[in-house]
Formats: C-alpha cells, structure tokens, sequence
C-alpha cells in the first residue's frame, strides 16, 4: 500500500477558505427565523438600504466567529469541541454587551467589551440599522481578533490534517 502524502500548502487554503464560506452559509441560514420574527413580531423597522447594509456587515462580522468555532473544532476531539463552543460563545456575547442595548450595560461590561470580537461586530451592526457611531477601538480590536483567530484556526487545521491524512 502505498503512503498518504499530505497535499502541497497551496490546496489546503481553497479548502480553509471553503470551510469560512459554508459558516457563512449557516449564519444566513439562522438569521431566517430571527429576521422574521423581527419583521412580524416587533415594532422594529429598517429601510431596504439599512436591511441590505445589515446583510453586508452580517458577511464581515461572522467570520472572526467562524474563524473561533474553527479553531475549536479543529483542536479537539469533537465532544469536547461542542462543550468549549458553548463555554466561550456566551460570555463572549455577555462581555461584548450583546444582551443589552447600546450604552446600557454594567459598568465593568462597558469596560472589558471593546476588548472583544463581539463587541466590534454589534457595534458594526448597531451602526448599520441605525445612528450609532462605531467606537475606534473595539473595530480595532475586531480586526486584531480576525488577524489572530485566522492564524489560530489555520494552524490547527493544518495540524489536524497533518493528524488524520499523514
């Protein structure tokens, strides 16, 4: 039997990039609901500029995300994955200020959000659907985030290729 080669760099990045698209995919996919219930059930409005704005920025604040559930899968064993997603994803979203409006969360919230991805990625969106300018650091900061996360995820899923193909 011959041996497993593992494919030249150049391949693996299509593949990576594949990877970011389909979770891409996924957030359209859970907004469905969410965006319906907001458009029947609340008083909530948007222009078709604010929606397709929306939309956009949805494309760009996913992928540090992504990148992050990423980086998990592909440096464990798969249960343990699923329980480390659900463990970093919330307080993520609490310590961005995600479960409460813009301005109105806890003082040590406001002190440590711009500090995270999920603060850059609401203040994005709040920005989008409505009159709210974006705090420098936390786009920053959300940037750093994508810079590192890409780097982490890229590492491990090179590593778990190296793992399971060679």
């Amino acid at each position: 039997m011959e041996p497993v080669h593992q494919d030249p760099a150049g391949r693996a990045a299509p593949r990576f990039a594949g990877r970011v698209l389909a979770g891409l995919a996924l957030t359209y996919l859970s907004l469905i609901p969410v965006t319906v219930i907001g458009a029947t059930l609340t008083a909530a409005e948007l222009t078709p500029v604010e929606f397709l704005l929306a939309a956009g920025t949805v494309a760009v604040i996913s992928v540090p995300f992504t990148l992050m559930g990423l980086a998990i899968g592909y440096s464990l064993p798969s249960k343990a994955a699923i329980v480390i997603a659900q463990v970093v994803f919330l307080p993520l979203a609490f310590g961005g200020g995600l479960l409460s409006a813009p301005g109105d969360a806890p003082g040590f919230i406001e002190t440590i959000a711009p500090y995270l991805p999920t603060r850059g990625a609401a203040e994005l969106m709040w920005a989008a659907v409505g009159d709210y300018r974006v705090e420098p650091l936390a786009l920053t900061m959300l940037g750093v985030w994508v810079v590192l996360l890409a780097g982490l995820a890229g590492w491990a899923y090179r590593r778990d290729e190296g793992r399971r193909f060679s």
